[in-house]
């Protein structure tokens, strides 16, 4: 009874919670654009659907000096404002979900907000979702540790704040409750399907409240397809899927040669950011969001040349932006990068055929290639693309390339591209829920203190004194030197098998053996468990990392008690 009682306490709780974690971060994701239009105003006195018509009208020495004078001010935030002097997004969200406990920092989370919008608002190239996505996470982690929550409510309330950024971003609740298990979770469970679905769709119901028009294309009257164009959404998938391997290639690599350039951080930035700026009077498309731009595209009102320089531009002007070190996500580029591909692909057959087939469809279905290869989230992204149109026969022509483009592609590169900066950092993302429960709890935490050890200037007599009490509780005895690092480890049973006289003057046969499984007291006790997979003894001698002291012994035994109770945690999550 109390124990339901309980239950029923902890679920309303984490219900009270969820609707907060929504409200805020609906506001956040529209604060978010708010801000970035009050920029646009402030350095070009145009924004919204108006913006990129007005561009035309600004001075080139404007549009080349402003992304200079937004990376100044954005490495300054990064620099007195982010943990590691380092840009923060969805992968650090993925880090403290699946890899962490569920803590992140709101400061962070607050901080890369204001650097992506500066970002975007002097004309960088990235998009708003992914660190709509961080700062939602932010929000939900901080409320989990002011309420002191378990590590597992945490997370449950890190991604209620995703699912509400990508609610109240795409108007797609059901979808932001996809991504958040499929993308940051991992896995869907029970317990957090509740919270999650309350935050989504929370988010949804404010951002309708403000009546705020949050779609980024909007494709009316769409004519029915015929049945064999799946095959042609097949080919737009399969590009769809190269063109997001370029991409993330592209942005890697880029990174990688600014990172080895023998100069100052800020010298990079600032040449970085003034090669932005070429490409932007060039191509003043490439100019922040793009999203007008892709609504243009979609509508079919850009010619296939003027699609193919674009796509190239927005290639380059992402991967130079980030390259600089602006802050900001790759979602938005995707979008752009898939609408003109596949814009492309349907005004291709469109020209070569003379086949009555339409354009925004085929944009349609390329953006879903290659946003869900960027990100790694197909289902999800199906759902963004129903949601957003309403069409359930646009959102099987969806299916059909996402499907394809990440099949034929999958091996070219990581699952994602949030995926690809884990590996990175020397972190494996891809790990089950009941290895993230072993990875958290450290072997130290196992360690029993050895009842007797040897030291190496300890005659055989003695040593054989000691040991003679604990022969039928101790498997081996260790040896140590006068600084207490591990020697090696001696059979008692061998030493008090003869008499003591035999052992004083056979004392070579009793010299210490190396063990031939050492732990450290820094593993995880998953680190232990593959380890000591083949381990044939039952206790193994624990050692300092750095001075290779002796601290104590682990029982394989209560190893396996621990991956047991991993798997116990894990079947009760799911429940």
């Amino acid at each position: 009874m109390d124990d339901s009682v309980n239950n029923w306490r902890e679920t309303i709780r984490m219900a009270i919670l969820a609707i907060i974690v929504g409200v805020v971060t609906s506001y956040a994701s529209l604060g978010f654009l708010w801000a970035i239009d009050r920029l646009h105003l402030l350095f070009l006195g145009e924004a919204g659907v108006e913006l990129y018509e007005h561009l035309d009208e600004v001075s080139n020495w404007h549009l080349f000096f402003l992304p200079v004078i937004g990376v100044i001010v954005v490495r300054f935030i990064i620099r007195y404002g982010m943990p590691g002097h380092e840009n923060q997004g969805p992968a650090d969200v993925i880090q403290a979900t699946r890899l962490g406990t569920g803590e992140m920092s709101i400061k962070a989370g607050v901080n890369s907000a204001i650097a992506t919008i500066v970002s975007i608002g002097t004309g960088a190239s990235v998009g708003r979702y992914g660190p709509a996505v961080h700062l939602g996470a932010s929000i939900g982690s901080w409320l989990g540790q002011v309420f002191k929550l378990t590590a597992e409510r945490k997370k449950n309330l890190l991604a209620c704040g995703v699912a509400g950024a990508i609610s109240a971003s795409f108007s797609a609740p059901l979808a932001g409750v996809v991504f958040a298990h499929e993308v940051v979770l991992g896995r869907f469970g029970s317990r957090s399907v509740m919270p999650i679905v309350i935050s989504s769709v929370v988010a949804t119901a404010v951002v309708k409240l403000h009546a705020y028009d949050s779609l980024i294309f909007i494709l009316s009257d769409l004519p029915e397809f015929a049945n064999w164009e799946y095959l042609l959404f097949a080919l737009v998938g399969v590009s769809g899927g190269a063109l997001a391997i370029v991409y993330m290639a592209m942005m890697a690599r880029f990174s990688l040669v600014v990172q080895r350039l023998p100069c100052p951080v800020m010298i990079k930035s600032l040449l970085g950011s003034m090669l932005l700026g070429g490409i932007i009077v060039v191509f003043p498309q490439t100019f922040g969001l793009g999203e007008q731009v892709i609504r243009d595209v979609l509508q079919s009102e850009l010619s296939i040349d003027v699609l193919i320089m674009l796509l190239v531009a927005k290639l380059l002007a992402t991967s130079v932006s980030f390259a600089a070190g602006f802050s900001g996500g790759i979602f938005g580029p995707a979008l752009f990068l898939g609408a003109v591909m596949g814009t492309m692909f349907g005004v291709g057959v469109q020209e070569l055929t003379g086949m009555d087939v339409s354009p925004a469809i085929y944009g349609a279905v390329g953006m879903g290639a290659v946003v869900s290869r960027v990100i790694g989230a197909p289902i999800a992204t199906i759902l963004i693309v129903f949601e957003m149109t309403g069409s359930y026969l646009l959102m099987t022509a969806v299916m059909v390339s996402v499907v394809v483009g990440s099949t034929v592609t999958r091996d070219l590169f990581n699952r994602s591209y949030f995926f690809h900066q884990l590996r990175l950092r020397g972190m494996e993302p891809e790990t089950s829920q009941i290895q993230q429960i072993l990875i958290e709890q450290p072997v130290s935490a196992l360690m029993l203190e050895q009842p007797v050890v040897l030291t190496a200037d300890m005659t055989l007599k003695t040593a054989y004194r000691r040991v003679a009490p604990f022969v039928s509780s101790a498997e081996v005895v260790y040896v140590v030197d006068q600084e207490g690092v591990l020697q090696g480890q001696v059979n008692p049973r061998m030493l008090v098998a003869r008499d003591e006289q035999t052992v004083l003057s056979q004392w070579a046969e009793y010299m210490p053996v190396t063990p031939s499984e050492v732990l450290t007291g820094d593993l995880s006790v998953y680190q232990a468990y593959v380890l000591l997979k083949n381990c044939r003894h039952a206790t193994v001698p624990v050692i300092d990392s750095q001075t290779r002291q002796f601290l104590g012994i682990v029982r394989v035994g209560d190893l396996i008690h621990a991956c047991l109770q991993a798997f116990e945690r894990y079947r009760m999550a799911e429940r």
